[in-house]
């Protein structure tokens, strides 16, 4: 009994969750900065019950609106102050940032191309290479777990950002990524032991 008591203190348990429809949705928005759309807003009133059955230690969101407006309402709910976090921003899209693929594909067809078949490998014009992307995510989760045992919080960010960490968790290959839908105000949840991350949760 001690054992598992032991043990239940050591686990962060991480509610990731994926914002609210913002205004450009269905673009590569990336980090530019938009704010909910009127749908977003509608949806984030079932979210933000939906989230009522967790009792939060702790509220994370990235630092572009679209994650903030989305945090806040559970945040002030759960009588918590909202912490922000650049690195749990969106992968950077350089030159594609606001553009949808039909776009994409007829400015620069080979870019996209090449992107399309080796994404992890092959970066967009002007932006952040997947590596450095992966890189920072991780890092940032690590930091937010490691301070966290024994601890449920809630992680408002992006698609992207949470394909990552559940890539991770899993063991998932990087072109194997996008196998991983993530619909917005999506609910998944890890929990992190000593050992390896268990995911309990996935696109709810």
């Amino acid at each position: 009994m001690r054992g598992n008591r032991r043990a239940r203190t050591s686990i962060c348990t991480l509610v990731l969750v994926r914002h609210a429809p913002s205004h450009g949705a269905g673009k590569f928005i990336g980090q530019q900065d938009e704010p909910l759309s009127t749908a977003g807003q509608q949806q984030l009133r079932e979210l933000v019950r939906k989230l009522g059955r967790f009792r939060f230690h702790a509220v994370f969101t990235s630092d572009l609106t679209r994650a903030i407006e989305t945090a806040r309402p559970v945040a002030e709910r759960q009588q918590l102050e909202l912490q922000i976090r650049p690195d749990l921003r969106e992968m950077d899209f350089g030159r594609w940032q606001g553009l949808s693929w039909r776009q994409i594909r007829r400015r620069d067809p080979r870019a996209a191309d090449r992107w399309l078949k080796h994404f992890a490998s092959q970066p967009i014009p002007g932006g952040e290479r997947f590596r450095q992307f992966k890189r920072r995510i991780k890092r940032g989760l690590k930091t937010i777990v490691g301070a966290n045992r024994g601890r449920c919080v809630l992680v408002v960010t992006h698609a992207g950002v949470i394909r990552v960490a559940l890539a991770d968790a899993l063991g998932v290959k990087d072109e194997n990524i996008f196998r991983l839908a993530q619909d917005h105000c999506a609910l998944n949840v890890v929990e992190y032991s000593s050992g390896s991350p268990t995911v309990t949760c996935l696109n709810a």
